[in-house]
């Protein structure tokens, strides 16, 4: 080994101790005086493990890296090089572009609901003829929902004359509320398709049904009226009528007996 291996053995050994010794009084050690003199980061033990250093002082050159380089003289003397490597520019994500089309929040809800046409059977009775009227309404619906609940307010749209079906709804104040019979949910949104819809095949049959039952339409018994009912829901030579008159038979029981032709 030769004198200046030995010379620099001895320093470090030497600057092991100082350093030491300056962390025991709380003092700086002569790294961090190098540190601050040279403006490298061998005092930032936590900075080498993370490969980041924390900024020094303005005065010093805080935002550049130093590279230290250690020359080995081939007579023991040691120089020290420094060089400020060239700086990087900054990763920058690209911006993100704007989605080309925000989902309408309102077609959405409407995609995800369910509709349907309910038919309602009901009945009103007259306190002042103690005689009952038999109708039916129908409303389109969500399927979603309770249908019962939907059920008795179509019957009360249909109370307030709010609806689309053919017979004319009797008024007068001796007329208690509607009370729902039945009802029976089809897949006739447009209600022009309803005659192709079973759901509208029983509630009409069942209308027929509950008019028999109460006594019979005026245009089938005259006087003395036995209902509220001026006309037949289902006519007797509707070709249609039996159909109209089993559909409902099968779902409900039979209420009457068929009085068509």
């Amino acid at each position: 080994m030769t004198s200046g291996a030995v010379a620099a053995a001895a320093g470090s050994v030497l600057l092991l101790c100082f350093t030491i010794k300056a962390v025991v009084d709380g003092e700086q050690t002569p790294i961090d005086v190098a540190d601050k003199f040279y403006g490298t980061h061998f005092g930032d033990v936590s900075g080498w493990v993370q490969g980041r250093y924390s900024p020094k002082d303005s005065a010093t050159p805080s935002t550049i890296e130093m590279e230290i380089l250690i020359h080995h003289a081939p007579d023991g003397t040691v120089s020290v090089e420094t060089s400020a490597p060239t700086p990087q520019p900054e990763s920058v994500s690209s911006p993100r572009a704007p989605p080309s089309e925000w989902p309408d929040t309102e077609s959405a809800r409407e995609s995800k609901k369910k509709r349907g046409r309910l038919y309602a059977a009901y009945r009103k009775f007259n306190e002042a003829t103690n005689l009952y009227y038999s109708g039916r309404t129908s409303m389109v619906v969500d399927l979603s929902l309770p249908l019962d609940l939907q059920a008795q307010l179509a019957i009360r749209l249909r109370d307030r004359n709010h609806h689309i079906d053919e017979n004319q709804e009797p008024r007068g104040v001796s007329f208690d509320d509607a009370q729902l019979d039945v009802f029976d949910v089809g897949a006739a949104i447009d209600y022009a398709q309803r005659y192709d819809d079973p759901a509208y095949w029983r509630i009409r049959g069942r209308e027929q049904q509950l008019i028999d039952f109460s006594g019979g339409a005026q245009s089938d018994t005259g006087k003395p009226h036995r209902t509220e009912n001026i006309v037949r829901a289902v006519s007797k030579d509707n070709p249609r009528g039996r159909r109209l008159h089993d559909a409902a038979t099968i779902r409900w029981g039979e209420l009457h007996r068929y009085t068509g032709y």
